[in-house]
């Protein structure tokens, strides 16, 4: 059986919790990376992903402990725990919304579903090739509005091949109608796909 993995983060945690006000953040230790940290500084999660911690205020969101995808959660400034809607989240997911192996196709796809759950009418994607993973990926930047509550999300999604089987990272950053984004956290966000690496192959690849 498949294990779980992001997409109810898609239709929960970004939908649900961050419209309500919150995200429910890891209650481990200050550091709860630091005993899969290798001497180099690299995280090494459940075996299967190596990747470069983000530095602080970014903190673990606590997902079901059996759910091989993460993620990481910061509010506006560095002293601010996040309060909703002036925060950003960053993912791992290895099973983005949509189905085709197609790169261009499964972005189309996956924006029809992404952040379904917070009424969110995304404007037209900013799409750009990237290298990721060792191999041809596409970066999606895109803005979306919530209408009710008159909300604003700025998105930087990567899509990637693992094997024959897309992948995605993503970041959010959520902010009222009138304030502006702060995009500098982007950078992080960069840092951390780029020192992704896969430790083994995935179910799929054994096959």
């Amino acid at each position: 059986m498949m294990k779980p993995t992001l997409r109810n983060l898609f239709a929960i945690a970004m939908g649900g919790l961050l419209l309500a006000g919150c995200a429910t953040m890891s209650n481990q230790p200050a550091d709860p990376l630091a005993k899969i940290m290798t001497p180099e500084g690299k995280v090494v999660w459940q075996q299967e992903y190596q990747f470069d911690p983000p530095p602080k205020p970014w903190n673990l969101i606590d997902l079901d402990e059996d759910d091989i995808s993460l993620a990481f959660f910061r509010g506006c400034q560095d002293s601010d725990p996040g309060v909703y809607p002036c925060e950003s989240t960053f993912a791992y997911a290895e099973e983005p919304f949509g189905y085709s192996q197609d790169l261009q196709q499964r972005q189309a796809e996956f924006f029809r579903r992404f952040l379904w759950a917070a009424r969110v009418n995304f404007q037209k994607p900013q799409l750009t090739p990237v290298q990721v993973l060792g191999a041809e990926g596409l970066q999606a930047d895109i803005e979306g509005f919530e209408p009710v509550l008159k909300h604003k999300v700025w998105a930087r999604v990567v899509f990637a091949k693992r094997g024959e089987r897309v992948v995605a990272f993503y970041l959010t950053q959520w902010r009222s109608q009138e304030a502006p984004y702060d995009k500098s956290v982007a950078e992080d966000f960069d840092r951390f796909v780029r020192s992704f690496r896969f430790l083994k192959p995935s179910f799929y690849q054994t096959l």
